[in-house]
Formats: structure tokens, sequence, C-alpha cells
């Protein structure tokens, strides 16, 4: 029988059989639980994980769980789809042809960036940059004659400096 390591349900089992001992004594008892000699054959609820391999207690309403815990549960199913992606390779080795979508035609990993077709460029680049029309470009630059680059408005202090207070702001 492998192991791998044990669940939280087994973790927990293996608690009620070695409370309150010393490490000696607690190695001999785990001996024996691992090789199922400890719990009662007859109980049903007692059982062997099928992923980690170790006993534990199934407390579930239907005694119908096959593994000690949820981490268990996942790395066996893990496995499973696992099993069925090579079982698939194999049944179909072919590769499936990838379908071709507007995102091909551009070509980002190069150092300048391009599309290589101008359709494709159209119909993808419309949802990240709308275009402008011509009176918003107007505002845009009579606000940037205002106010200057970056549109923040600055505020103008006149000093007036008339004889002697030309110190005193």
């Amino acid at each position: 029988m492998s192991y791998n390591e044990p669940g939280l349900g087994a973790i927990e089992f293996a608690k009620h059989f070695i409370k309150n001992m010393n490490r000696n004594d607690a190695l001999k008892v785990t001996t024996q639980l691992l090789k199922g000699e400890l719990h009662d054959n007859q109980d049903n609820r007692v059982k062997r994980c099928d992923y980690c391999g170790y006993w534990w207690k199934d407390n579930s309403l239907r005694n119908t769980r096959k593994t000690c815990s949820d981490g268990c549960k996942t790395s066996i199913k893990t496995l499973q789809k696992r099993e069925q992606r090579a079982n698939e390779f194999l049944l179909n080795p072919e590769k499936k042809e990838k379908k071709e979508t507007l995102m091909d035609y551009y070509l980002w990993w190069l150092e300048q960036p391009f599309w290589v077709q101008e359709y494709a460029m159209i119909k993808v680049g419309w949802k990240f940059e709308r275009p402008s029309g011509v009176s918003l470009m107007n505002y845009i630059e009579a606000k940037n004659e205002l106010y200057g680059i970056g549109n923040r408005k600055t505020s103008k202090k006149v000093v007036n400096y008339h004889g002697n207070s030309k110190d005193e702001f």
C-alpha cells in the first residue's frame, strides 16, 4: 500500500489513539494503526482513504464518502482529470486548431508592436480608444490656450510697486 501525505480526517482519527502519549509509544501505536489492528473491524464507518491510504472515520450522514478530507478529494479529482486528459489525447492525438481571432493580427511581442490588418485594428481598437469629434478637439485646444498645458488654472498675483511699499506684499 502506498501512502501520500495524510489528510485532516486521518490525522483526527489517529489523534484519538495517540492522545497523551510520548513519542516512542505513539510510534508503536501508529504502526499498528497503519496495519489496521487498532480499530474495530466491524465498524463500517472506519475506512481507508482512496487518496492518502490512511485509516479514518466517516462521520457523514449516509457513510458514502471515499476520502478523509476535502484536500484528499481535490487531489483525487485532480488525478482523475489528468488521467482523463491523457486518455483523450491518446484517442485524439491531432491537435485541435485554434479558432482565429482578430487579436491574432496584433504583433505585441515586437519592439514596436503593430497591427497586421487595419480592419482588425479598427474592430478591436474602438473598444479601448474611441475617436473624438472635431468639436471636442476644439474645446480641448481652447482650454489649453486659456489655462496652459495640464488644464490647471493658476492664480495670477498682481503686486503693486508704488514708491516705498515695494517690499510689502
